[in-house]
């Protein structure tokens, strides 16, 4: 059940990154500093998710986007971040430091 589950939430998170790449992304976004997404089940698993800019540093773009887009709107970004992942009901983005 719990694979189910996680496999679950990877294909919305994929709809929703594919809806996303469809869209123009925000042009000039700052720099966001770096740290860890996690998509947190409603059985308390975490499962890391969005680009790994704590592993690789290439990749900061990338996460600039993913993060004004699906976690938290910055100063620089046009929004708006995605409401299901920040609704308190089901699975939940949540952070952590590299």
């Amino acid at each position: 059940m719990k694979k189910r589950l996680i496999f679950g939430i990877l294909i919305a998170i994929a709809a929703v990154l594919m809806t996303a790449a469809i869209g123009l992304a925000d042009p000039g976004l700052t720099d966001v500093p770096a740290h860890r997404h996690w998509v947190s089940t409603p059985a308390g698993e975490l499962v890391e998710v969005g680009p790994r800019v704590c592993d690789n540093p290439n990749v900061q773009e990338a996460f600039n986007q993913f993060h004004n887009n699906l976690h938290a709107l910055t100063p620089s970004g046009i929004g708006p971040v995605a409401p299901g992942l920040h609704n308190s009901q089901g699975a939940e983005l949540t952070f952590s430091g590299c």
